[in-house]
């Protein structure tokens, strides 16, 4: 197979769209808790929203299934700058973290938490 090879487009970024029992309390945890600026709801009862903060945006749609986290086995990873400083602000919020912030050999600072959901975020930095 040959490689598609283009000059006409360059992707730019990713914009993950994740199903959840509850958008208002989705987008809640990511603003409250860690740090996200609200985009926008819409519904009535809310059936989508986005956070971002910085350059990393997330959607959150309704589940149009009985939601069982178990269920959506991904988790994201974002890198961040100041990874230390971040750990510490969601240690004072009361974020669980599920991984301990630790170096690696491959040259990653990083540390895990779930969301709400039991959605899995780990945040890294290179070394």
């Amino acid at each position: 197979m040959t490689p598609l090879k283009s000059k006409q487009y360059q992707f730019i970024g990713v914009g993950p769209v994740i199903p959840v029992p509850d958008v208002e309390a989705a987008v809640g945890f990511y603003c409250e808790q860690l740090g996200f600026k609200l985009d926008f709801v819409m519904g009535d009862p809310p059936d989508h929203g986005s956070v971002t903060c910085g350059k990393v945006g997330i959607q959150f749609t309704l589940a149009d299934v009985p939601f069982v986290a178990s269920d959506y086995p991904g988790w994201f990873y974002v890198f961040v700058e100041s990874i230390d400083a971040l750990a510490a602000q969601y240690a004072r919020h009361g974020v669980v973290v599920s991984r301990a912030l630790q170096s690696h050999e491959h040259g990653m600072r990083e540390f895990e938490i779930l969301d709400l959901n039991g959605y899995r975020l780990r945040f890294g930095q290179y070394l």
